[in-house]
Parts: C-alpha cells; structure tokens; sequence
C-alpha cells in the first residue's frame, strides 16, 4: 500500500478536519517547547544558585578554601551540558511551532497570501514520523554559553582571583597568587595555566561555533510602537 502524498490527503479532508488538526497539533507542540523551555530555565538557576552560595561561603572566611571555586567550574560545566541537551529538544519541539505559525496560522489570517505550495506539510509530517534535532550538540553549546554561561565560567574565575589575592591577606605580588593557587597536590605554576586555558577555550567555543539564528526563530526589531501598530487596526 502506497503512503498517501500530504497534499492529496489535506485536499480529501474539509476544512474543519483540517482546522481542527492543526489546533489540536499546534497546542500539543507548544506544550511540548513550554515544559522544555521550563526546564532549559531551571538548570540556569541551579546553576545560578550553586555559583551564589559557593561564592558567598568562600568569602565569608578569609581561611575558606578557594579550591571550592574550582569545583563551582566543575558543577557548572555539568549544568552547561545538561542544559544543551535540553536546548536541542526545546529547539525540535519549538520548530514545529514556527513551522505552523509561519506557513498556516499567518497564512490562514491573511487571505492576500497565495498559498502556492504545501512543501512544509510535507516537511513536517516527516518530522513527525522520524523527529530529528536540529541542530548539533556543539552549536547548542555555543548557543547556551553566549546567552548565560560564558559569564559564569567568567565571573568564577575572576573572583577565583579575587580570592587568591584577598585572602587569608592581601597579595604583594602576582607571584604570591600563583603560589596560593596551590590545589591539592598541584602546584599553583600549573593550575593558573590550567585555568586560564580553560577559560580561553570557552571564549573559543563562545565564538568560533555558528549562532543560533535560523529564519523561523528571528524576533525582528522595529521602530514602530504599538500605538503606531494599533492604528493599523
């Protein structure tokens, strides 16, 4: 038995059956992208949160050990991949709804627009059989690190510094923070490096990874206020 083409099955449904599917459809995806957009929100705040109270212990005391602020890298790291993995779902369930908002809902509420072909249907009743993500993991890294953890991973190695050089005394030379920066069993002449290069690979996966910026997902900005806009009605 042949698959029906998409576009022979709308043409044999009447527009109810069709209206009707597209609701229920556009309502169930916009679920699905509300919790996964939840969930991108509540990972950001524990990592928030882990970052906060970290910090807040570690400079409470000047003998709090600074190697907790390290580990707050560690911790957030972890957020960071978990959360990207979050965006890639949030992005699969969130495609569908542009698809529909784009090429049916904008459509059905202007009848100037010709509709001359049904290649999305296509697309993503496809989508639909075999759902994919959209983007690579790595992207969805860059894409997570530009919005919110990039200056995370920066703020905590900063006062990571900060804390090097304030605590238990004020630091008379740089040499003398490198030597604080002692960690464990390592000595401080490889852990700063360590760091550093760290916090450089970050900024290079930040930047060098392509953005985030796909037609259907562009919010484009106007000069025109909404009472301009409402005059139009």
């Amino acid at each position: 038995m042949t698959d029906l083409d998409p576009e022979d099955f709308v043409e044999q449904q009447s527009s109810g059956d069709m209206a009707t599917t597209i609701a229920h459809l556009y309502r169930g995806e916009m679920q699905r992208s509300y919790t996964w957009r939840t969930r991108l929100d509540t990972s950001t705040n524990w990592a928030i949160l882990i970052l906060s109270a970290l910090i807040t212990w570690t400079y409470s005391d000047p003998h709090h050990p600074h190697e907790l602020l390290l580990f707050t890298l560690l911790f957030i790291a972890i957020l960071l991949g978990i959360e990207a993995r979050r965006f890639m779902y949030y992005n699969l369930w969130h495609s569908r709804v542009r698809a529909l908002e784009t090429d049916y809902l904008s459509r059905t509420l202007d009848p100037d627009i010709e509709v001359t072909s049904r290649e999305w249907l296509k697309l993503l009743a496809e989508d639909l059989r075999n759902p994919h993500f959209k983007i690579p993991y790595w992207h969805a890294v860059s894409h997570r690190l530009r919005r919110v953890y990039v200056w995370l991973f920066t703020l905590t190695v900063l006062l990571w510094f900060g804390k090097l050089a304030m605590h238990p005394v004020p630091a008379g030379s740089f040499s003398e923070v490198v030597i604080r920066a002692e960690f464990l069993t390592i000595s401080g002449v490889v852990v700063v490096p360590l760091i550093s290069s760290f916090i450089v690979v970050i900024f290079l996966i930040t930047i060098t990874n392509p953005h985030y910026d796909e037609d259907w997902d562009k919010i484009f900005k106007s000069k025109k206020t909404m009472k301009e806009w409402k005059k139009k009605m």
